[in-house]
Parts: C-alpha cells; structure tokens; sequence
C-alpha cells in the first residue's frame, strides 16, 4: 500500500506542489514577502527543467531500466511542474514590481526580456504537455518539444544577468551540460561503430 502510495504521481504532485504552497502561504500572510519569493520560485523553476531535460540523456546513456522507465513516467509531471512555478515566478515578480509602466520598461531590458521570452516558450510546451496535443501535432509535437533547449538557454541567461553573477546559474546547468555532451558522443561511438560494421562486411 505504501509503495504503491509513493510511486503514484498523485503523491508525486503534492510532493512537487509543497514548495509552492509554502510559498503562497508566506504571502498571503505577508504580501510584502513578494520580493523575496522571485528568487525561490525561479530557482525550482529551473531545478524542476534541469530534472525534466536529464531524463532523457539518463535514459539513452544507460537504457531502459527501471529508473529510467519510472523517471520517464514522471516528466511530464516535473515539466509542468517546472512551469507552474516560472508562473508564479513571474507572478510574484509582477506584483512586487507594482507599477505597470515600469514592468513595460524593464522589459526592455536583456536580463528581463529573456526571462520572458523563456516564459513564452515553457507555457506553449506546457499547454501541449497532453496526449491530445501529442495526437494533433503528431511529428510536430516534438519538434516543438525541443524547443526546451533554448528555454535553458535563454532561463541561463535571465538567470546569470539578474543575479550580476555567474556561480549560482554555472552549479545549476554544469549536469544538464555534461549529460548532453555524453549524450552527443554516445550518438557518435553508436554511429562510428556501425559504419565500421558496415565497411567490414562490404
């Protein structure tokens, strides 16, 4: 029963939600708290992208095992997830900001603008993140799905830019990073191998 409870992705959700729940909570006792709820709602944001994007460099490096398979089962949970809290995120960002005309200016700004744009693409993969979205897209949908690579990198930046320095963004990305270059000369050695095979048997 309890094994079952755990791996059940209702469990997994209240797990995923409690961070955010903690987070309104705060504010709703304090709405002045807004300031300070951006930075710890933009970081699980990214946490929870870095997760959803590793599965599947995980999954090709090692194969299917049941790991794999049981993070596989979650992305879509933990993409999500990622872009409720690039919601309020944004949310709380807008509300300590207060002023509509300087929202309008800063936006204007690199460190600003990425941030948004990165928000546009994460809702667009967020409302297609269903299987009536993957059956109507068919082959477009992942196409569309690999637009997450230029969320990072654009979320990198927004992040690196606000902040005025690098370290905290650098930790963050560095596994995501060295998954992907693994990933890639993985692909490489399979082919490199089979054109080997090939040269061999003609």
């Amino acid at each position: 029963m309890l094994y079952k409870l755990i791996n059940s992705l209702y469990f997994l959700w209240l797990l995923l939600a409690i961070p955010a729940l903690g987070a309104l909570l705060q504010f709703s006792h304090n709405p002045t708290t807004s300031f300070d709820l951006i930075h710890p709602t933009g970081e699980f944001s990214v946490r929870l992208m870095i997760i959803a994007m590793m599965i599947s460099p995980l999954r090709q490096l090692f194969g299917r095992r049941g790991w794999t398979d049981w993070l596989l089962k979650r992305r879509r949970a933990i993409g999500v997830a990622a872009f409720g809290y690039a919601l309020l995120h944004l949310v709380f960002y807008l509300i300590d900001m207060a002023v509509w005309e300087q929202v309008v200016k800063d936006a204007m700004i690199f460190s600003i603008w990425t941030g948004y744009i990165a928000f546009a693409i994460f809702t667009v993969m967020a409302l297609t993140s269903n299987d009536s979205a993957m059956r109507m897209l068919r082959a477009n949908w992942k196409r569309l799905q690999r637009f997450v690579y230029a969320a990072a990198i654009l979320t990198a930046l927004h992040w690196v830019y606000v902040d005025g320095e690098w370290r905290g963004a650098l930790i963050h990305f560095i596994p995501l990073a060295a998954l992907e270059i693994a990933r890639v000369a993985h692909i490489f050695t399979k082919r490199s191998r089979k054109t080997a095979q090939v040269g061999t048997v003609i």
